[in-house]
């Protein structure tokens, strides 16, 4: 399948959804814990998903969320009161995670976009409709209101892809988000907290999964290797991590200095920061993610207007890009730009609601 920015023409939505896609799950309670120790049976068809008993029409999935084998499918309800119900769910691997999550985002983003590409016909503007489809999870993005840019972001896997036609390749760009730590550009991945202790006859360990990148690994690494020197088992664990965080997990290619860079504008070091930003940014001009990561550096330095010229820049090369359009309106408010934050809500506004379902369960 070939992976392209679709110009104001229609994009080819796929509504015949024939194959289906069978699973397995347990229900989760609150706490994340399997409410029976029996897997259920679900599916989806068409453009219903079945879990269990309950059918759900998948345009009225507003957002799928996954850690791990753990899912939360968030649902629109007809209830002004209660207008999102959320479903815990526990697939039997990664794996299978992700493919329900990927199988669900590009059913309902496709009826999403014919649900937009029908509305904008009805009133004589089917001509106006432009949308996108991720590199990665194929997910079909809408992008009738937003101008055309390089870079495009997908909100179903949170990845920013160069999409430019005459642009090479970046094999890096499918591992780089925001990490969940820091909140800044990089390479998040899984990292686990574990410790062993051993008291007399009392013995156990302590695990917690988190996603970060390699410079908000680092002082976690530090306490688990001190935290497991005294009892053996949990140290070779503990060195693995501290490993990964000094350069097992960094980014490499074009965007290295990445995490250098990073680390340095979190510690307030920008001329730092600017040597390492700019050094990527010879390799890859077009980089909203590198340009968002500027705009948080000199927002830590107090210098609102450069990083809202940053941000600006991070919209230029990718003009969905919600990272930056969220720092973006801050700013702009701070600073009294008052007509700018309002031409650009209001294309934002109305790509939200494009993108929002229409379809509702009770």
């Amino acid at each position: 399948m070939s992976h392209k920015i679709f110009s104001r023409v229609p994009v080819a939505v796929n509504d015949d959804f024939e194959k289906v896609h069978e699973f397995k799950f347990q229900w989760l309670n609150q706490n994340g814990q399997p409410t029976s120790m029996f897997r259920k049976k679900g599916n989806i068809e068409g453009e219903t998903i079945t879990l269990e008993k309950s059918e759900i029409p998948i345009a009225a999935i507003f957002q799928t969320l996954i850690r791990d084998k753990s899912m939360v499918i968030t649902i629109a309800t007809v209830d002004p009161a209660n207008p999102y119900s959320s479903l815990l769910l526990q697939l039997p691997s990664v794996k299978a995670a992700n493919e329900l999550k990927t199988s669900i985002d590009i059913i309902r983003s496709a009826i999403w976009a014919k649900q937009h590409r029908e509305d904008l016909q009805k009133k004589g503007m089917g001509h106006t409709f432009r949308a996108g489809q991720c590199p990665h999870c194929d997910a079909v993005l809408i992008l009738s209101d937003m101008p055309e840019t390089p870079q495009l972001y997908c909100h179903f896997c949170d990845s920013l892809s160069t999409v430019d036609p005459t642009a090479e390749p970046i094999r890096q760009e499918k591992d780089l988000r925001i990490c969940e730590e820091c909140g800044m550009y990089s390479k998040p991945q899984k990292f686990t907290i574990f410790y062993f202790y051993f008291l007399l006859v009392v013995y156990g360990f302590w695990q917690k999964s988190t996603w970060r990148c390699p410079p908000c690994m680092r002082g976690e690494a530090w306490k688990m290797v001190f935290g497991n020197l005294l009892f053996v088992l949990g140290f070779p664990w503990a060195v693995y991590q501290l490993f990964r965080s000094y350069g097992g997990a960094s980014v490499g290619g074009v965007y290295r200095g990445l995490d250098t860079g990073n680390l340095r504008a979190r510690k307030g070091n920008l001329t730092g920061a600017l040597d390492n930003y700019r050094e990527i940014l010879s390799k890859v001009p077009v980089s909203a993610g590198v340009k968002y990561n500027l705009g948080i550096a000199l927002l830590g330095q107090n210098n609102p207007k450069q990083a809202a010229e940053s941000f600006e820049l991070a919209l230029a090369d990718c003009s969905n890009y919600a990272p930056a359009y969220g720092q973006l309106i801050a700013l702009y408010e701070q600073l009294g730009e008052t007509e700018k934050r309002k031409a650009l809500q209001a294309m934002w506004e109305a790509e939200e609601v494009e993108n929002t379902p229409e379809v509702a369960v009770l």
